[in-house]
């Protein structure tokens, strides 16, 4: 049972520094802050490379309680990889939440 990093998350109290640090010195590409934000997190989807194996990325406010830096793996079978973390004294502190037409988090 194989993971990838799907996704990265980072998150500061002053977003819009971080987006353009990325930029600068990675060249990631950041797209539009999110203006539809309930949560308000200055939310910008960011393009680290292209390709189905690319990993996606995301800069935005941190809110109390969240992480500055969190990152997602990709795996094949989510059940099976969750039963698998348990099995080896992991546990899941969040349930599975659907959040597009074909990705679980």
């Amino acid at each position: 049972m194989g993971a990838t990093v799907g996704h990265i998350e980072v998150l500061s109290d002053d977003p819009a520094p971080l987006r353009e640090f990325y930029s600068a010195v990675f060249g990631w590409k950041v797209g539009p802050v999110a203006t539809d934000d309930p949560e308000q997190m200055e939310y910008a989807m960011v393009q680290i490379a292209e390709g189905d194996d690319a990993v996606s990325a995301g800069i935005g406010r941190r809110a109390a309680g969240f992480l500055p830096v969190t990152f997602y793996l990709r795996v094949d079978d989510l059940p099976a990889t969750l039963e698998s973390v348990a099995a080896h004294g992991g546990r899941t502190v969040t349930q599975p939440l659907k959040v597009g037409p074909v990705s679980t988090i």
